[in-house]
């Protein structure tokens, strides 16, 4: 009996079987565009090789599958090359754009082959000024003319900066689709920072608030880096200097780990409250960046590398800290100032552990750190604006004080020269009556002598409250010092001003004040006057003050107005 096909085949399905499971399984070219980690096998090498030794290396089993979606390795890793083995399933040659790595990536060789042959070899990286430079935001961006069959790409990278390898074949729609989202994203990303940036700029220059200032140039780094590991920067700013191309990112990341503890230092008042703890910050973050110049002028860029994520760590835990002191030291901002340093934080750290290959490689992980800098720009926006609130309040409050007696809560001298003399002015101009009202309280030191001083201000704080009842609302009152009260009254003549001072004097004989003493007995002696020569309102608080002195004189208890007035 013979035996079945299936079963004389079966050693054929078995490899076919494991190939198709396999991660090294033959990427299908459609539409629609996917990572090909999967697919990938990798090789690591001490030095750069040639296409002739890594195929050796291939077919001698030397590569390995990778385990990743997204493969990533660390900084300073070796050369790496990847093998893609590629199935185009239509009749004729298909244009695919092969999406590969991150902008900073120093240099990228890729070579298509098929049955052997070398259909074509693309060099791109931005370690040398001649090679294809990458698209901002979206890697390396590399034209392939797929034969029909079977084809295989090749491809060595290298990079003295952390080295991720997200890997696409795209169409003409969907690279379209990824261009549209990138430019929109990035758009929207620095048109909000730039707003921030240039609204707290005005901020700086109408109230010279240093604070405004120093968060501005943060922000402003922060675009910078952002600019410069994305690409942009490369291609709009400094597309011809190798050096900004290799080590702008690790010196921006220590310009962003001092300007974020300058900003600290400043905004949570660090010099005055913990001045040792602002001194040792700024110094160690000083200290990083001297060790990041030196790094660069000897060549160093894996070290320079390493100092600038090593100062990002640290920064970010050191400004959690600071955060955390001023809180407990009871400064309300520190609630935004802390929450914006948790977000920055939380933000980095994912997008350091999707690199480091720690937690999943998506769009969301590895762009989490942009979601933390708006986060963390605007809370930090949010923080300075609760700071300029209490500011302005302090200020309100300061220049209340100024104005207001504390006991009484009348006017003040001060402010009642300032709101008197407008009214005065208004008065000349127009030919409009205005009379003052002076009062002073009777025997006001026996009361503090035999009741006690706490009583005498339960005396002022009673006749201010009367006065205060029978007031317009246009009329000005203050206390003018010690006991003496002051009365401007608009548009009032002088007959009316002596019935009033009349009714204040037996209102407040009438007060019913006592303490465990007995009661007390209040009265008040009153001058009045109207406008007529006087040339200044100083002139008219002298001329009641003698008017004040003549009741006095004639017994107290009673109003005084220019003869025949004074009974």
């Amino acid at each position: 009996m013979s035996a079945s096909p299936l079963r004389l085949h079966w050693p054929i399905w078995c490899v076919w079987l494991l190939l198709c499971l396999s991660p090294q399984a033959m990427a299908e070219i459609g539409e629609q565009a996917q990572p090909l980690g999967s697919h990938l096998s990798l090789l690591d090498t001490a030095e750069p090789i040639s296409l002739e030794a890594a195929i050796k290396a291939r077919e001698a089993g030397e590569f390995r599958p990778s385990q990743q979606a997204v493969p990533r390795f660390g900084i300073g890793t070796p050369p790496h090359w990847i093998y893609l083995p590629l199935h185009n399933p239509a009749k004729q040659p298909l244009k695919r754009t092969l999406q590969l790595g991150e902008a900073w990536i120093d240099q990228v060789d890729v070579y298509l082959l098929s049955d052997g042959h070398l259909l074509q070899q693309l060099r791109a990286g931005d370690g040398r000024r001649r090679l294809l430079q990458a698209t901002p935001g979206m890697g390396y961006l590399l034209e392939l003319q797929l034969p029909p069959g079977r084809s295989e790409l090749y491809a060595q990278v290298y990079t003295a900066d952390p080295l991720i390898l997200p890997v696409q074949l795209l169409s003409d729609s969907a690279l379209q689709q990824a261009r549209t989202a990138n430019n929109y994203s990035y758009g929207a990303l620095y048109g909000f920072l730039l707003a921030l940036l240039a609204y707290n700029l005005m901020l700086y220059a109408g109230l010279k608030d240093r604070n405004h200032l120093n968060y501005s140039i943060y922000l402003g780094a922060f675009i910078l880096l952002n600019l410069s590991y994305t690409g942009h920067a490369g291609a709009w700013l400094w597309p011809d200097s190798l050096f900004l191309k290799r080590y702008a990112n690790p010196f921006l990341m220590n310009a962003i780990a001092w300007l974020g503890l300058h900003f600290a230092r400043h905004f949570l008042a660090l010099n005055t409250h913990t001045p040792r703890l602002a001194r040792a910050v700024m110094y160690g973050a000083s200290f990083a960046i001297l060790l990041q110049v030196l790094c660069a002028s000897l060549g160093l860029h894996a070290q320079a590398l390493w100092v600038a994520f090593a100062s990002v760590l640290i920064y970010s835990l050191l400004m959690v800290l600071l955060g955390i002191v001023s809180l407990r030291r009871g400064q309300t901002a520190a609630r935004y100032f802390l929450a914006a340093t948790l977000f920055g934080m939380l933000g980095t750290a994912l997008t350091d552990l999707s690199v480091w290959g720690l937690i999943p490689f998506t769009t969301l992980t590895y762009r989490a750190v942009d979601i933390g800098i708006l986060l963390v720009a605007t809370l930090l926006a949010l923080a300075l604006a609760y700071q300029m609130r209490q500011h302005q309040r302090a200020r309100r409050q300061a220049e209340t004080l100024a104005r207001i007696d504390p006991l009484t809560g009348l006017l003040n001298r001060r402010a009642f020269l300032e709101q008197g003399n407008a009214l005065w002015g208004q008065a000349i101009r127009h030919e409009l009556p205005l009379t003052l009202i002076m009062l002073d309280l009777d025997h006001f030191k026996n009361i503090n002598d035999q009741h006690g001083h706490d009583m005498g201000d339960n005396s002022l704080i009673a006749t201010a409250q009367l006065l205060t009842q029978q007031c317009r609302t246009g009329d000005i009152l203050a206390r003018w010092g010690g006991e003496e009260f002051l009365l401007l009254l608009p548009q009032t003549t002088l007959q009316d001003a002596l019935v009033l001072a009349e009714r204040l004097r037996q209102a407040i004989a009438a007060l019913a004040l006592e303490d465990a003493h007995g009661k007390i007995a209040l009265s008040a002696s009153f001058g009045v006057i109207a406008r007529e020569q006087q040339a200044q309102l100083e002139q008219l608080i002298n001329a009641v003050d003698e008017h004040l002195y003549q009741a006095k004189q004639n017994g107290r208890n009673r109003v005084c107005g220019p003869p025949p007035d004074c009974a």
